[in-house]
């Protein structure tokens, strides 16, 4: 039963008039008594009565205008979805973020779900390492990653990260000492390699640059253990300067010099299918986060 039919008797019945009913579907009046008449043959039954004074609801009319309103709403309400997934309006969207965004990007998602409500979206705390190989597996829709990201996979650049050495709020130290094994007379409290191996990494590399290493004597696997154990006295640490986002009482943060102190931080996604993935929701969550980096 075609739903082009059942929308025509739904009409009729509402305007209860053939020519009002016909002016509103943008049809002949002709056409319209035929798609009535196919209606009721399909039903074998009347579903009108023509007078002079318009178009009156048979005893099987009216019982069957329930059916077909309904019906009618579930095809128009069904094409709404259709139409606003296939415009990004309606769907999921699966966002990995690290370290460096612990604020850029939950605003971006309040922002996005406010003007796209329809969207189910979930975020996730996970390493740049992680979020690429779930981008590139598909099990991510969208990350807030380290640039660059390797092939396949499409960028925005979103903000600049450096290494901050993280200190107690009433420790001494104002600046890096011309000697950094002076700091290993502390020790350092390290996010463990497997939970931020691009931090690590960095380490690594800022580290090399100046012929020296951090002497690890205790690791957590997140950044607030790292910082209340930073806060107690009881270490320093080496963090992302964003990470002081966390916790604002009880440490101090003392940027690092030096292009293997800095990074790149951007929002990545799937290149494949257009410049916003096969998602149509990831181009309207890039446009959102497009907006929000503007905005500052």
């Amino acid at each position: 039963m075609e739903i082009k039919l059942l929308r025509a008797f739904v009409c009729v019945a509402d305007a209860g008039h053939f020519g009002r009913a016909a002016d509103q579907l943008c049809v002949t009046q002709p056409a319209l008594s035929k798609q009535i008449a196919a209606l009721e043959a399909a039903l074998g039954g009347r579903l009108l009565e023509r007078g002079r004074y318009g178009a009156l609801l048979t005893p099987l009319g009216s019982r069957f205008l329930v059916d077909a309103r309904q019906l009618v709403q579930q095809a128009e309400d069904m094409l709404l979805r259709a139409q606003q997934f296939i415009r990004g309006e309606r769907g999921s969207l699966r966002v990995g973020f690290g370290l460096s965004t612990l604020a850029l990007a939950p605003a971006c998602i309040a922002q996005f779900c406010a003007e796209y409500p329809q969207v189910e979206v979930s975020l996730n705390d996970m390493p740049s390492a992680e979020q690429t190989r779930q981008l590139q597996a598909g099990q991510l829709d969208a990350g807030f990653v380290r640039l660059p990201v390797p092939a396949g996979l499409a960028s925005l650049p979103l903000l600049d990260e450096q290494l901050a050495l993280a200190v107690p709020a009433h420790s001494l130290w104002t600046a890096l000492p011309e000697d950094l094994e002076a700091l290993n007379q502390t020790g350092f409290v390290l996010l463990a390699r497997a939970r931020g191996p691009g931090l690590a990494a960095q380490i690594d590399q800022w580290g090399a640059a100046h012929a020296w290493a951090p002497r690890c004597t205790q690791q957590a696997d997140d950044v607030q253990t790292v910082l209340a154990i930073v806060a107690a006295g009881l270490g320093l640490s080496l963090l992302p300067l964003r990470s002081a986002d966390l916790q604002s009482q009880g440490v101090r943060f003392l940027p690092l010099d030096g292009r293997a102190a800095r990074w790149q931080v951007g929002l990545a996604w799937q290149a494949a299918a257009g410049s916003a993935g096969a998602n149509p929701v990831v181009a309207r969550f890039v446009g959102v986060v497009q907006a929000e980096i503007y905005k500052k």
